[in-house]
């Protein structure tokens, strides 16, 4: 049977001390036994919830993008001596391509939104776009928002959503996470609702905490980077539970599901495999009417990883979703109240197991 309380919580972790080197918590020291099965939303249901969507939908999906990267990383040296090997193999193009890149930075063919949006389009998507925010010290550091202003323009202007990645050192210190909030909102012209850690970074409940402190809508980190699936059972949005303080926490989580790395990278799946893990995971959320929330990078659209997110997004469709941003999600799970009835008998279940 399944403890509803340690597993809402995430307090079922076996050993924090084997987290990898990130910091993260792995599947595989934990006790999910169900990682492929929404086992707490289906408890949920069975104590009476009903979650609905706009145009009498059965699922919702929310589509985001990390923004890792959208310029070359070549180093200014590198950059001398492509200058100097072009200019004497009067390759004068390339050359002053190369003299370009020291004026002005350039998005790369490979990074570009372009391609990403167009496929989004072609699915009449909405999705969020979460974009880094660092100063040029932090690791990782390969934009400045000041620097994609018409970037995160063109974003708004599709209707989707921005939202803040939050840098390696953000997760877990609130002057660094209030410090990249700001920057980014003062590029964007407007206040950002969600949130996302850079390399899936976490500590709970901390980060949590800090997140409710910067004043976020919502976070949708939460989950295990080594395997796709529910960490918490949950596939529903849902208030967080702190069960050494015995509290809950005012932010909403809309648990990740899947993300592209981990079915390729930590998962080693193909194509093939993917779409058969996806299709399985799609239909235990269908089954309770849930949330299935996706990761897509914006450098993984070509190739055999941009051809699976096509079929994926082909799959999806098939169960004629509700595509939504993920702070529109958000938001109409709170206009709904279905936050406040999920919640509802999420305490009470939580009351019971700690009689």
């Amino acid at each position: 049977m399944t403890d509803f309380t340690s597993l809402y919580s995430n307090s079922n972790q076996q050993n924090n001390s084997l987290r990898d080197r990130y910091g993260r918590d792995r599947y595989y020291n934990s006790f999910n036994t169900d990682i492929f099965q929404p086992v707490l939303s289906h408890k949920i249901v069975q104590n009476g919830f009903r979650p609905h969507y706009p145009g009498n939908k059965k699922i919702a999906v929310c589509v985001s993008h990390d923004v890792d990267h959208l310029f070359s990383n070549n180093s200014a040296t590198k950059k001398v001596e492509a200058l100097a090997k072009n200019l004497l193999k009067g390759r004068f193009d390339s050359a002053g391509f190369a003299l370009r890149s020291f004026v002005k930075k350039e998005i790369t063919a490979e990074n570009s939104l372009q391609k990403l949006k167009e496929v989004n389009e072609q699915f009449r998507i909405q999705s969020s776009y979460y974009f880094l925010s660092l100063d040029h010290s932090d690791e990782d550091f390969n934009y400045n928002p000041a620097d994609i202003k018409d970037e995160l323009r063109a974003v708004l202007t599709a209707n989707c959503e921005v939202g803040l990645h939050g840098g390696h050192r953000a997760y877990n210190d609130l002057g660094k996470l209030l410090s990249e909030k700001k920057r980014l909102e003062a590029n964007l012209g407007s206040a950002v609702k969600g949130y996302r850690n850079h390399y899936l970074r976490f500590e709970l409940p901390l980060t949590w905490k800090n997140l409710e402190s910067a004043g976020f809508l919502y976070d949708t980190t939460f989950c295990y980077a080594d395997c796709v699936g529910f960490r918490n059972g949950m596939c529903y949005p849902f208030y967080p539970y702190d069960v050494i303080k015995n509290e809950f926490v005012n932010i909403i989580e809309l648990p990740l599901i899947m993300m592209d790395a981990t079915l390729f990278y930590y998962m080693r799946l193909d194509e093939e495999g993917s779409l058969k893990l996806c299709r399985k995971i799609v239909e235990e959320i269908a089954a309770c009417n849930g949330v299935f929330t996706l990761l897509w990078h914006n450098n993984f659209i070509s190739g055999e990883m941009g051809n699976t997110y096509r079929k994926i997004l082909e799959l999806l469709t098939e169960y004629d979703p509700w595509f939504a941003t993920s702070a529109d999600l958000t938001e109409w799970w709170r206009q709904e109240k279905l936050i406040d009835q999920s919640h509802g008998i999420v305490q009470k279940i939580i009351a019971a197991d700690r009689s």
